[in-house]
Formats: C-alpha cells, structure tokens, sequence
C-alpha cells in the first residue's frame, strides 16, 4: 500500500514542480545559446548598447534568482502540499484511505524528498549549461583531486560531513511537516501557527547550536586560525569533530522527534476544523 500512496502522492505532486523544472532547464538552455551566438557574456556587457548592456544584465540577475530560488519553492511547495492534502477540507477524504498514519506521513516525506534531491540535479545542470567549459572541468579535476586527498588524511572529518550531507533533507523535511502539523493543533490561523512553530524549532536548534560553542570553547574564526597557524599536529578537520559529532547526535534525535510528533499528531490530534 505503501507503494501506491507514494506513487499517488508522487503524480499529485509533480503537477507543479516538473513543468517548473523543465522551465528552469529550458531557459538556461535559451540564455546559454543566447550568450553563445552574442559572443559572450563580457561582448554583451561592453557593447556599446546601453539597451542590450541593460537587458543582459538583466537576463543574469533573473537567472541567478531563477536558479536559487527553486529548491526554495519546492520546499515550500511540499509543505503547502502536505498542509492542503492532510489538514483542509481535502483531509476529510485522505484520511479515511484504508491506511495508517505512518504510511500517509511516509509517503508524503519521500515524495518531498525526491524532488529536493531533483532540485541538487536540476541546479547542477543549469549551471553547467550556463558556465560549462574545457577550462571549467579542468579546474574541478583539481579542485576533486585536492578535496579526494584532503578527504582521505581526515577520515573521521569526512564521514561526519558525509552523513550531515545524507541527513540534511531528512532534517529539512522532518521540520517543515512537523511544524505544519504542530500549526494544525491551533483552532484558528494554522497557517501562521505553522510559521511559528517552524520559527520555533529554528531558534532552539541556534540556541543548541551557540550552547555547542561555549562547551567546546570555540569563540569564533580567530580561534581556528589560531590552532592551524601555531598548531602542526592539530588539524582543521580535528577541531570540528566534537561539534559535529553532538550536532549530528542532536539532528538525528530532532528527527526522530519531528517523525513521531507528526505522526502522533496525526493519529490522536488531528483536527480538521
């Protein structure tokens, strides 16, 4: 069944984000030919025509801002997705599906997920097609090689940075449907109680985070440039590995509370009014 939600949550979903996605990657496809028969960027920015110098900085700015702010509204998009298809009057049908809270609640994360990860892909793409060259690929063959050796003398650094990477959505995911579930609790403006609760989680996560500091003693930028100018046996990647390790202890426990908050929500407290 489990399956079939998803597939279902999947198809609804994707109404939306995969023609946006599509458009993404057709005008940065448009701006990059464009940019190819003008004779480039800087022809285009120096040109004697105030009007095309204008307009070409104005196709970068709306790039850069197209570009950026996709994986913003997928992210938000699922949220309202989430919010629209569980918590108002389209509730009243999804929840009397012939499946448990855990498995709608599942379903409608790994849909969230997917497109956040297609989000990283879509990106990726778009700024190949816009920046893509020989001299690009040769100077990240560099930059992968020094990251693979630096990678490979910090091995416990690395895996921690790893799996903040793989956990990271999970996070994101987890907060933005928690917060939303936690709004649904009000009797009025959920929306707004949404906000706030995601607000709220935010502010403890930096409280969390500034408590980090002052037990680990870290006291800004200053005092790592102090440990790797005066220090040759204490690296940059050792002097992160306390805080990274209680800040992946404390995502992964955040996690597993905003999964069964949600999920308690849903099975004792939903409201739908």
């Amino acid at each position: 069944m489990l399956g079939k939600l998803f597939k279902y949550e999947w198809r609804s979903i994707s109404k939306l984000l995969l023609p946006i996605h599509g458009f993404v990657l057709l005008f940065a496809l448009l701006s990059r030919f464009y940019f190819t028969i003008s004779g480039g960027t800087d022809a285009l920015l120096n040109t004697d025509s105030t009007i095309i110098g204008t307009l070409t900085m104005l196709l970068i700015f709306a790039l850069v801002i197209v570009i950026s702010s996709i994986a913003i509204f997928t992210y938000i998009y699922s949220g309202y997705h989430f919010h629209k298809n569980v918590f108002t009057d389209q509730g009243y049908l999804t929840n009397t599906l012939p499946v448990t809270p855990s498995q709608l609640l599942l379903s409608k994360e790994l849909a969230a997920l997917l497109w956040l990860l297609i989000d990283v892909v879509v990106i990726s793409i778009s700024i190949f097609i816009l920046v893509g060259s020989t001299e690009l690929f040769s100077n990240f063959s560099i930059f992968w090689s020094t990251l693979i050796r630096y990678a490979s003398q910090t091995p416990l650094f690395t895996t921690l940075i790893i799996i903040a990477l793989v956990l990271s959505p999970f996070l994101a995911i987890g907060i933005l449907f928690f917060s939303i579930t936690l709004g649904n609790l009000a009797s009025s403006h959920k929306v707004l109680a949404s906000i706030g609760a995601y607000v709220g989680i935010y502010v403890v996560q930096q409280i969390f985070g500034l408590i980090q500091l002052i037990v680990w003693g870290y006291f800004g930028s200053t005092t790592i440039m102090r440990v790797n100018i005066y220090s040759n046996n204490y690296s940059f990647g050792t002097f992160l590995n306390p805080i990274l390790i209680t800040e992946l202890i404390f995502n992964i426990i955040l996690i597993a509370v905003c999964w069964m908050g949600s999920k308690y929500i849903m099975t004792k407290r939903l409201n739908l009014q």
